[in-house]
């Protein structure tokens, strides 16, 4: 079974043009608790908790860390007081949503179920994210098994008859007239060897210009007859470049086979009235 690992981003939508216009820190609607050390400020009553703040400024961190890194105009105070309006423009929200009913509706309860059951899958899986170690050595023994990438052109001679691509091959290779008609040939565009299906790539990769593949191919219900028209090849990053794009496809994989492992292991039964169901 395939897995798609899930998004990890815990950031909240929560950037409001028109509060965001204001100049001054946002103030608390009410005085109540407002010495509260664990208090940021309440809205209509409400209290808000430091944590909130807090936890919303830190799920910022990392994306500011970021730009802090590149952008010398990044105002850190400014993005405190813009969390704070954010969290506060949120319960300000939040509260006229309820005074409207809307937390009754059905769709509303189904959404909010659903976004609870993303959460705390999201937080699993980082949970299992910061369990997966890649050693060094890992890392090196992937990359020294990488090669350069290569970038081909091909003419292509199909033809759904083996023999008749052997005769194909063996006449182009004498440099007679194959005798195929148009619609029997194909000039490729660049293709990258990774888009390319591994046993033709193993066979052409030894090619120079305008030799032909040693034996012809069979592919989507075609023998082929393959010609390489044109070929570049890149050089391999070196290993510092290459090293945190290794390291994160290698946790990608062993986190994919965690959550295999973990549907696999689950009691699954699907309703028979549902025809669309979750294929390997």
């Amino acid at each position: 079974m395939k897995h798609t690992m899930l998004m990890l981003t815990l950031s909240l939508p929560l950037v409001f043009s028109g509060l965001a216009q204001a100049d001054e820190p946002v103030s608390a609607a009410s005085h109540d608790n407002i010495g509260d050390p664990d208090v940021f400020a309440t809205v209509n009553g409400t209290t808000l908790g430091t944590n909130l703040y807090h936890f919303l400024l830190g799920t910022r961190a990392a994306e500011h860390s970021e730009r802090l890194a590149y952008d010398d105009g990044f105002d850190a105070e400014m993005n405190r007081q813009q969390t704070a309006k954010d969290l506060v423009m949120t319960e300000v929200l939040a509260q006229q949503a309820t005074r409207l009913g809307m937390h009754e509706s059905e769709r509303v309860k189904v959404e909010m179920a659903m976004a609870e059951k993303t959460l705390l899958a999201q937080l699993y899986v980082k949970q299992l994210m910061d369990t997966i170690a890649i050693d060094e050595t890992e890392i090196r023994r992937h990359y020294d098994q990488q090669r350069e990438q290569a970038m081909y052109r091909f003419m292509i001679w199909r033809t759904p008859h083996q023999a008749h691509a052997v005769e194909l091959l063996n006449a182009l290779k004498a440099g007679n007239d194959p005798g195929a008609s148009g619609e029997d040939m194909i000039e490729t565009p660049w293709l990258r060897d990774t888009d390319i299906a591994p046993e033709v790539n193993d066979l052409v990769r030894q090619l120079g210009v305008d030799e032909f593949a040693s034996e012809p191919v069979f592919q989507d219900g075609y023998w082929k007859v393959v010609q390489v028209i044109d070929s570049q090849v890149m050089a391999k990053q070196s290993y510092e470049e290459a090293r945190d794009i290794i390291r994160a496809e290698l946790v990608s994989l062993k986190l994919d086979e965690k959550l295999a492992e973990l549907a696999d292991n689950a009691a699954i039964v699907f309703n028979d009235q549902y025809a669309v169901r979750p294929t390997n």
